[in-house]
């Protein structure tokens, strides 16, 4: 049963329990969420190695609702202020620790949601 399973914190259960009644639908998004992020992560890698913030935001944009789909609120809710940041300050430059910090939280996340993704299975 999907309420006995012991999530990791960083993911919002009660989310999670309202939106997916069985582990087998859970487990689907999830599946499917992995198939999609290794070409998505790249080119955020990518976009932040060129220095092109347009890019950048761009595929944040792209994969913020993913993330919260599949339970990361908190970090959906990071890239998206992120994304608004970046997107209203011209002067904003994607070349600092606050970039960094969201794009290995956001790789972090993933490592978290192929555990998950491991134990419903």
């Amino acid at each position: 049963m999907l309420e006995a399973h012991q999530f990791n914190p960083v993911l919002d259960k009660e989310f999670l329990l309202e939106n997916y009644d069985t582990a087998e639908y859970l487990s689907e998004v999830m599946g499917d969420f992995l198939a999609l992020m290794p070409e998505e992560l790249a080119e955020i890698h990518e976009a932040l190695n060129d220095g092109d913030k347009d890019r950048l935001v761009k595929k944040i944009h792209a994969i913020s609702s993913a993330v919260g789909f599949v339970g990361g609120i908190l970090l959906s809710d990071k890239m998206k202020a992120f994304e608004y940041k970046a997107k209203n300050d011209p002067a904003f430059n994607i070349a600092n620790d606050e970039t960094r910090a969201l794009v290995t939280e956001i790789t972090d996340f993933i490592s978290i949601i192929k555990e998950e993704y491991a134990s419903l299975n």
